[in-house]
């Protein structure tokens, strides 16, 4: 009878035990989630406290080419109508392009596509491109196309000159840009920079 109870005993013990290590197990891993895709690796930590918000989120993208496209924000969540869409906070972003040059962006916030890595950014955007900045207060990027769209309280600095536009669109492939007003009557406002070897 002894033997019996003994036996019961231990096996309340080990059920126990178990039940406490799934338990320590499962809680481990809820705290961090790391998300893996085909074209892209995504670190992702959850705040405690909201399921939503998620704290310094990284995309990596390549293209066929070879050019590379790398976003990261502070803050973020995934657009509850739209999975794909990814809604950013204080945003940093680099392009990589196959000449070596790099692309430098920075705004308040952005809007993530996730398929096909097309960013919106917006609220004080900052691009810094070689020796050009460009600001404005929102700008379209399409990764794929290697285009950037700035608009809205464009300022563009140079070694050469400023100017203030409606609107800049830049290619990077040929580096064509185009500068423009959104009424034609408006003139774009250049002012030069002239070094007389004093400065």
């Amino acid at each position: 009878m002894d033997k019996k109870i003994y036996i019961q005993i231990s096996l309340i013990f080990f059920i126990i035990f178990i039940i406490i290590f799934v338990y320590i197990d499962n809680f481990r891993s809820s705290k961090t989630q790391t998300i893996v895709t085909d074209k892209e690796k995504t670190k992702v930590n959850s705040l405690q406290g909201s399921d939503d918000l998620i704290t310094e989120m990284i995309y990596f993208s390549e293209d066929n080419k070879g050019n590379k496209y790398e976003i990261k924000s502070e803050y973020g969540i995934i657009n509850p109508d739209k999975s794909n869409l990814i809604l950013m906070d204080k945003v940093t972003a680099i392009i990589y392009l196959l000449n070596g040059e790099k692309v430098f962006i920075s705004s308040k916030k952005a809007q993530y596509n996730d398929d096909n890595n097309d960013t919106n950014f917006s609220g004080s955007v900052k691009l810094v491109y070689v020796n050009h900045v460009i600001r404005s207060d929102n700008m379209e990027l399409s990764f794929n196309e290697q285009t950037a769209t700035l608009y809205d309280n464009v300022k563009y600095e140079s070694n050469l000159s400023n100017l203030s536009a409606d609107r800049v669109f830049i290619n990077f492939i040929n580096k064509n840009t185009k500068i423009q007003m959104n009424d034609e009557n408006n003139n774009i406002l250049v002012r030069s920079i002239i070094n007389n070897g004093n400065n």
